[in-house]
């Protein structure tokens, strides 16, 4: 009996060295107790808030379910003239009569063209006319209903070159009696170095714009405004004929030719 419980006694501070192996005292240590279910730890630093539960605030102002890490969102101040939720329409197509509700302009998004104002006197001023630049236009030789025409249209002066010996006085009087100052240009191949330098001085004066340059003929316009392009407005030979074959530039027969070698000789002295 004294054996036996030698025995027994050395089995019990064995089991106490080892430590016991039952199901039931191996749960008791640290590491293997048992704990409650947590979710994995985010892998970022913001919040999102589980996925199914609302954000907004309830109507009471106290979130659903109790506190919350996550604030409401900003709701900004409503218009008191909205009376529901905010309606989006597309644009209309340009031309279509249908364009938003409410809107002012039944026609479509643009308005009407807004005609631009200018202090350019009107195309219909004299039959033919043509705008050079601002200030100068050419065009024939206006008739008495031309002359009232830039009158009317605001015209200051007006540019003949004629032929040498013409009679000057009818245009002049024509012109004189409309308030319209008259410039005279003689200008011929011989006189068309003369011609281009008086032509350059009268429409360079800004006090004589609008002016409207016509000539006896269209060859001698061509020649003078050929002129005025190289010589004024520094143009390329390209250039300026391109610009002034419109305005009657030509060096087709005799008096043609004896105008091109007459512009030859007044560009060689520049």
């Amino acid at each position: 009996m004294a054996r036996k419980l030698m025995l027994v006694a050395v089995a019990a501070l064995m089991a106490g060295a080892v430590g016991c192996r039952h199901k039931c005292c191996h749960l008791n240590e640290p590491g293997n107790r048992p704990q409650p279910f947590l979710p994995n730890p985010p892998r970022n630093s913001i919040l999102l808030p589980p996925a199914g539960v609302p954000t907004s605030p309830a109507p009471s102002g106290q979130p659903p379910g109790g506190s919350s890490n996550f604030p409401p969102p900003e709701i900004g101040t409503p218009d008191p003239k909205s009376s529901g939720p905010e309606k989006l329409f597309p644009d209309p197509l340009p031309g279509n009569p249908s364009a938003r509700p409410g809107s002012s302009n039944p026609s479509g998004i643009l308005g009407a063209p807004v005609k631009p104002q200018t202090t350019e006197p009107s195309k219909t001023a004299a039959t033919g006319q043509t705008k050079v630049k601002d200030g100068l236009f050419a065009g024939r030789k206006p008739t008495l209903d031309g002359f009232d025409a830039l009158r009317s249209s605001g015209f200051r002066s007006v540019v003949y070159l004629h032929t040498s010996g013409a009679d000057l006085s009818a245009i002049k009087d024509m012109a004189s009696s409309r308030g319209l100052a008259f410039h005279a240009i003689e200008t011929t191949p011989e006189t068309l170095a003369v011609a281009s330098a008086t032509f350059n001085r009268v429409t360079g004066d800004r006090l004589n714009r609008p002016t409207y340059v016509f000539g006896e003929d269209d060859l001698r316009a061509g020649a003078m405004w050929y002129l005025y392009f190289r010589t004024v407005d520094v143009l390329g030979d390209d250039v300026a004929r391109l610009r002034a074959r419109p305005l009657g530039l030509s060096d087709q027969g005799e008096e043609g030719r004896a105008f091109a070698i007459a512009i030859q000789n007044v560009l060689a002295t520049k």
